[in-house]
């Protein structure tokens, strides 16, 4: 039985430029590992919290929440400047770039969003939570020590989170199948509202 509610998540984006940045990084690598299923540059984010169903009830509570917590939260700067993976380096099945600056913002946003879906009723995904911005994908585990390197070989990557966005993810409805994502609603940050 599908589920009746909405498959939501909560995230920073990158602004243009330094998707494009980030891309021409990735690009030299894209067909050199065959294991690898590479994220597309629309989609990369850094989430807050995922909701794997989410009513439509719960949704506007959710709105109102993410809302509130923005105003209240001051623009921050990101830098991502380095590689990771999980579950491990030995047994990869997904490599990352890690957030060294905004760290701690970002596990404070964490944890208020997922209060927030939590009081809204939308059960938020309970994992550990980790900052950072999936590069590429792979079904089966490798060792990536490799792409390790690679990855920290990206230097610095920097830019001023100004908002956060909450996204609807359809499965299996964007290119080669992958999620097709939907911003259903955007939250500026307080510095940046006062700027609007």
């Amino acid at each position: 039985m599908a589920p009746m509610g909405g498959r939501l998540f909560a995230a920073i984006r990158p602004p243009v430029d330094v998707v494009e940045r980030i891309d021409s990084l990735v690009e030299p690598y894209r067909a050199s590992d065959p294991r690898l299923l590479w994220v597309y540059p629309q989609q990369w984010h850094i989430t807050t919290v995922f909701m794997a169903e989410v009513s439509p009830e719960a949704q506007d509570q959710l709105v109102e929440g993410l809302s509130d917590l923005a105003a209240r939260t001051p623009a921050f700067p990101v830098l991502l400047a380095r590689g990771g993976c999980f579950p491990n380096p030995f047994q990869a099945r997904l490599l990352y770039l890690g957030v060294e600056t905004g760290n701690r913002e970002i596990a404070d946003l964490g944890r208020s969003c997922r209060g927030i879906a939590n009081h809204a009723g939308a059960r938020p995904d309970g994992s550990r939570f980790v900052p950072h911005l999936s590069i590429a994908r792979t079904r089966n585990p490798f060792d990536a020590t490799r792409w390790m390197h690679v990855l920290n070989g990206f230097g610095e990557i920097t830019w001023q989170a100004t908002e956060m966005e909450l996204v609807q993810s359809y499965l299996g409805e964007g290119p080669r199948r992958t999620a097709r994502y939907e911003v259903i609603e955007k939250f500026p940050f307080a510095q940046a509202r006062r700027a609007i």
